[in-house]
Protein backbone atom coordinates (compact mmCIF):
# COMPACT_ATOMS: atom_id res chain seq x y z
CA UNK A 1 0.00 0.00 0.00
CA UNK A 2 0.62 3.78 -0.52
CA UNK A 3 2.77 2.35 -3.76
CA UNK A 4 2.88 5.68 -5.87
CA UNK A 5 2.57 5.59 -9.68
CA UNK A 6 2.21 1.79 -9.41
CA UNK A 7 1.44 1.46 -12.98
CA UNK A 8 5.53 2.56 -13.63
CA UNK A 9 7.44 0.63 -11.99
CA UNK A 10 9.17 -1.19 -15.29
CA UNK A 11 12.82 0.31 -15.76
CA UNK A 12 12.36 1.54 -11.83
CA UNK A 13 15.77 0.86 -9.50
CA UNK A 14 15.37 -0.27 -5.98
CA UNK A 15 18.42 0.09 -3.58
CA UNK A 16 18.26 -1.50 0.29
CA UNK A 17 18.98 1.62 2.37
CA UNK A 18 22.16 1.23 4.12
CA UNK A 19 22.59 -0.36 6.76
CA UNK A 20 20.95 -3.06 5.85
CA UNK A 21 19.65 -3.73 9.21
CA UNK A 22 17.11 -1.06 9.04
CA UNK A 23 15.33 -3.27 6.44
CA UNK A 24 14.34 0.23 4.73
CA UNK A 25 14.07 0.28 0.94
CA UNK A 26 14.08 3.05 -1.76
CA UNK A 27 12.28 2.89 -5.50
CA UNK A 28 13.82 5.47 -8.02
CA UNK A 29 11.60 6.74 -10.49
CA UNK A 30 10.23 4.06 -13.11
CA UNK A 31 8.18 4.29 -16.93
CA UNK A 32 5.51 2.00 -18.39
CA UNK A 33 5.31 -1.20 -19.60
CA UNK A 34 7.40 -1.89 -22.75
CA UNK A 35 7.87 1.06 -25.18
CA UNK A 36 5.48 3.40 -23.18
CA UNK A 37 6.44 6.60 -22.69
CA UNK A 38 5.49 7.19 -19.23
CA UNK A 39 7.77 7.67 -16.74
CA UNK A 40 7.84 8.68 -13.08
CA UNK A 41 9.74 11.02 -11.18
CA UNK A 42 9.09 9.20 -7.61
CA UNK A 43 11.12 7.96 -5.31
CA UNK A 44 9.13 5.60 -2.92
CA UNK A 45 9.89 4.32 0.73
CA UNK A 46 9.23 1.33 2.32
CA UNK A 47 10.45 0.64 5.96
CA UNK A 48 9.83 -3.33 6.79
CA UNK A 49 10.11 -3.21 10.26
CA UNK A 50 7.22 -1.09 10.87
CA UNK A 51 3.97 -2.54 11.57
CA UNK A 52 2.25 -2.45 9.21
CA UNK A 53 4.60 -1.52 6.35
CA UNK A 54 3.57 0.81 3.72
CA UNK A 55 5.14 2.92 0.97
CA UNK A 56 5.51 6.70 1.25
CA UNK A 57 7.10 9.19 -1.00
CA UNK A 58 10.56 10.18 -1.20
CA UNK A 59 11.95 13.21 -2.95
CA UNK A 60 11.16 13.35 -6.29
CA UNK A 61 13.64 13.72 -9.06
CA UNK A 62 13.33 16.74 -11.54
CA UNK A 63 11.82 14.80 -14.43
CA UNK A 64 10.33 11.39 -14.95
CA UNK A 65 13.54 8.68 -15.32
CA UNK A 66 13.18 5.94 -16.38
CA UNK A 67 16.40 3.14 -15.81
CA UNK A 68 18.66 5.31 -13.28
CA UNK A 69 21.39 3.71 -11.75
CA UNK A 70 21.94 3.67 -7.80
CA UNK A 71 25.15 2.47 -5.43
CA UNK A 72 25.54 2.67 -1.91
CA UNK A 73 28.43 4.26 -0.96
CA UNK A 74 30.57 3.90 2.45
CA UNK A 75 28.95 7.13 4.34
CA UNK A 76 25.60 5.65 4.03
CA UNK A 77 24.77 8.21 0.90
CA UNK A 78 22.99 6.20 -2.28
CA UNK A 79 24.18 7.70 -5.42
CA UNK A 80 21.42 7.86 -8.07
CA UNK A 81 22.74 8.70 -11.24
CA UNK A 82 21.66 8.77 -15.17
CA UNK A 83 18.51 7.24 -16.81
CA UNK A 84 16.33 8.31 -19.33
CA UNK A 85 12.88 10.10 -19.97
CA UNK A 86 11.72 7.36 -22.57
CA UNK A 87 11.99 4.05 -23.55
CA UNK A 88 15.61 2.85 -24.35
CA UNK A 89 16.70 6.86 -24.42
CA UNK A 90 13.91 6.78 -27.61
CA UNK A 91 14.20 10.56 -29.30
CA UNK A 92 17.81 11.99 -27.33
CA UNK A 93 15.96 11.42 -23.78
CA UNK A 94 18.69 10.69 -21.59
CA UNK A 95 19.46 12.74 -18.47
CA UNK A 96 22.74 13.59 -17.69
CA UNK A 97 22.23 14.31 -13.95
CA UNK A 98 23.24 12.87 -10.57
CA UNK A 99 22.26 13.21 -7.13
CA UNK A 100 23.17 11.99 -3.59
CA UNK A 101 20.53 10.68 -1.51
CA UNK A 102 20.78 10.80 2.33
CA UNK A 103 18.61 8.50 3.99
CA UNK A 104 18.97 10.57 7.70
CA UNK A 105 17.44 13.14 6.19
CA UNK A 106 15.38 11.75 3.10
CA UNK A 107 16.87 14.23 0.76
CA UNK A 108 18.96 14.56 -2.57
CA UNK A 109 21.46 16.90 -2.84
CA UNK A 110 23.00 17.46 -6.65
CA UNK A 111 26.58 16.35 -7.41
CA UNK A 112 28.85 16.53 -10.80
CA UNK A 113 26.69 14.90 -13.88
CA UNK A 114 28.02 12.38 -15.98
CA UNK A 115 29.27 12.63 -19.25
CA UNK A 116 27.84 9.75 -20.80
CA UNK A 117 23.75 8.97 -21.62
CA UNK A 118 22.75 5.53 -19.67
CA UNK A 119 19.60 3.73 -20.31
CA UNK A 120 18.87 0.10 -21.07
CA UNK A 121 21.30 -2.26 -20.14
CA UNK A 122 23.45 0.10 -17.86
CA UNK A 123 24.73 -0.15 -14.56
CA UNK A 124 27.31 0.79 -11.67
CA UNK A 125 29.63 -0.69 -9.30
CA UNK A 126 31.00 0.66 -5.62
CA UNK A 127 35.15 0.26 -6.30
CA UNK A 128 37.16 -0.60 -3.42
CA UNK A 129 38.86 3.04 -3.26
CA UNK A 130 35.17 4.46 -3.02
CA UNK A 131 34.58 5.39 -5.96
CA UNK A 132 31.97 4.47 -8.58
CA UNK A 133 31.94 2.75 -12.13
CA UNK A 134 29.27 3.31 -14.38
CA UNK A 135 29.10 1.28 -17.87
CA UNK A 136 27.13 0.32 -20.61
CA UNK A 137 24.14 1.51 -22.57
CA UNK A 138 21.92 0.33 -25.58
CA UNK A 139 20.26 2.96 -26.61
CA UNK A 140 16.93 2.37 -29.30
CA UNK A 141 18.25 5.21 -31.68
CA UNK A 142 21.36 6.67 -32.54
CA UNK A 143 19.79 10.23 -33.00
CA UNK A 144 16.33 12.20 -32.10
CA UNK A 145 14.05 11.09 -35.26
CA UNK A 146 14.71 8.15 -34.57
CA UNK A 147 16.04 7.14 -38.04
CA UNK A 148 19.77 5.37 -36.85
CA UNK A 149 19.79 2.20 -35.00
CA UNK A 150 21.45 2.75 -31.78
CA UNK A 151 24.76 1.25 -30.75
CA UNK A 152 25.94 -0.29 -27.03
CA UNK A 153 27.73 2.13 -25.53
CA UNK A 154 31.55 1.03 -24.38
CA UNK A 155 32.41 4.23 -22.60
CA UNK A 156 33.37 4.01 -18.59
CA UNK A 157 33.03 6.24 -16.39
CA UNK A 158 34.29 6.64 -12.68
CA UNK A 159 32.67 8.95 -10.30
CA UNK A 160 34.23 10.43 -7.78
CA UNK A 161 31.93 11.06 -4.81
CA UNK A 162 32.77 14.36 -2.59
CA UNK A 163 34.24 12.59 0.67
CA UNK A 164 37.17 11.81 -1.72
CA UNK A 165 38.55 15.54 -2.09
CA UNK A 166 39.25 16.10 1.71
CA UNK A 167 42.26 16.52 2.55
CA UNK A 168 42.63 12.88 3.99
CA UNK A 169 41.38 9.23 5.05
CA UNK A 170 41.27 7.16 7.47
CA UNK A 171 44.01 3.83 7.26
CA UNK A 172 42.91 0.18 7.31
CA UNK A 173 45.27 -2.33 6.82
CA UNK A 174 46.32 -5.90 7.96
CA UNK A 175 43.82 -8.36 9.72
CA UNK A 176 42.11 -11.88 8.46
CA UNK A 177 41.01 -12.53 5.01
CA UNK A 178 38.14 -14.48 6.30
CA UNK A 179 35.82 -13.89 9.30
CA UNK A 180 32.87 -16.45 10.63
CA UNK A 181 29.50 -14.69 10.92
CA UNK A 182 29.43 -13.75 14.94
CA UNK A 183 32.77 -13.47 15.28
CA UNK A 184 35.53 -10.41 15.58
CA UNK A 185 38.18 -9.36 13.46
CA UNK A 186 41.24 -6.61 14.20
CA UNK A 187 42.53 -4.42 12.04
CA UNK A 188 45.35 -1.83 11.95
CA UNK A 189 44.63 1.96 11.14
CA UNK A 190 46.75 4.80 12.34
CA UNK A 191 43.60 6.82 12.55
CA UNK A 192 42.13 4.53 14.66
CA UNK A 193 40.82 6.47 17.59
CA UNK A 194 38.95 9.08 14.48
CA UNK A 195 36.56 5.83 13.33
CA UNK A 196 33.13 6.34 13.99
CA UNK A 197 31.36 3.64 11.48
CA UNK A 198 32.23 0.57 9.93
CA UNK A 199 30.36 -1.18 7.10
CA UNK A 200 30.72 -4.56 5.40
CA UNK A 201 29.46 -3.52 1.54
CA UNK A 202 28.14 -7.06 -0.60
CA UNK A 203 30.37 -6.70 -4.22
CA UNK A 204 28.11 -5.70 -7.01
CA UNK A 205 25.83 -7.69 -9.23
CA UNK A 206 24.23 -5.09 -11.56
CA UNK A 207 21.98 -5.92 -14.67
CA UNK A 208 19.15 -3.90 -15.86
CA UNK A 209 19.21 -1.46 -13.97
CA UNK A 210 19.43 -3.00 -10.87
CA UNK A 211 22.17 -3.96 -8.44
CA UNK A 212 20.66 -7.69 -7.00
CA UNK A 213 23.53 -7.79 -4.50
CA UNK A 214 24.39 -4.85 -2.97
CA UNK A 215 23.87 -4.30 0.88
CA UNK A 216 25.91 -2.16 3.32
CA UNK A 217 25.74 -4.18 6.67
CA UNK A 218 26.65 -1.64 9.72
CA UNK A 219 29.33 -3.39 12.11
CA UNK A 220 29.84 -3.10 15.71
CA UNK A 221 33.45 -1.96 16.73
CA UNK A 222 35.79 -0.84 19.04
CA UNK A 223 38.91 1.09 18.76
CA UNK A 224 42.40 0.68 20.99
CA UNK A 225 45.69 2.26 20.39
CA UNK A 226 46.38 1.44 16.39
CA UNK A 227 43.96 -1.37 15.83
CA UNK A 228 40.33 -2.07 14.96
CA UNK A 229 38.05 -4.62 15.85
CA UNK A 230 35.04 -5.59 13.59
CA UNK A 231 32.37 -7.80 14.77
CA UNK A 232 29.99 -9.57 11.80
CA UNK A 233 26.48 -10.09 13.03
CA UNK A 234 25.48 -13.68 13.44
CA UNK A 235 22.61 -13.17 11.33
CA UNK A 236 22.87 -15.48 8.52
CA UNK A 237 20.04 -14.02 6.29
CA UNK A 238 21.73 -10.28 7.22
CA UNK A 239 25.17 -11.47 6.32
CA UNK A 240 25.68 -14.00 3.50
CA UNK A 241 28.34 -16.23 3.02
CA UNK A 242 31.21 -14.74 0.35
CA UNK A 243 33.28 -12.05 -0.36
CA UNK A 244 32.34 -8.48 1.26
CA UNK A 245 34.12 -4.80 1.35
CA UNK A 246 35.10 -3.79 4.70
CA UNK A 247 35.50 -0.02 5.11
CA UNK A 248 36.00 2.13 8.38
CA UNK A 249 34.53 5.79 8.00
CA UNK A 250 36.20 8.34 10.48
CA UNK A 251 34.52 11.66 12.12
CA UNK A 252 34.20 13.55 9.01
CA UNK A 253 32.58 10.58 7.05
CA UNK A 254 35.87 10.33 5.11
CA UNK A 255 36.04 6.24 4.48
CA UNK A 256 38.92 3.90 4.24
CA UNK A 257 39.66 2.14 1.00
CA UNK A 258 38.61 -0.95 1.86
CA UNK A 259 39.90 -4.27 2.48
CA UNK A 260 38.57 -7.53 1.38
CA UNK A 261 36.75 -9.84 4.06
CA UNK A 262 35.25 -13.33 3.04
CA UNK A 263 32.55 -14.28 5.96
CA UNK A 264 32.18 -17.77 6.01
Amino acid sequence: PGLSDANMMETSATVPLPPAQDQRYLVVGGGGVGESRLSSRRTRIVDLKARDPRFTDGPSLDEGTRYPQTSILPDDSVLVSGGSRDYRGRGDSDILQARLYDPGTDTFRRVADPLVGRDYHAGSILLPDGRVMFFGSDPLYGDKAGTRPGAFEQRIEIYTPPYLYRDSRPSLSGGPRTVARGASATFTSRHAASIRKARLIRPSASTHVTDVDQRSVALDFTASGDTVTVTVPKNRNLVRSGWYMLFVDDDRGTPSKARWVKVL
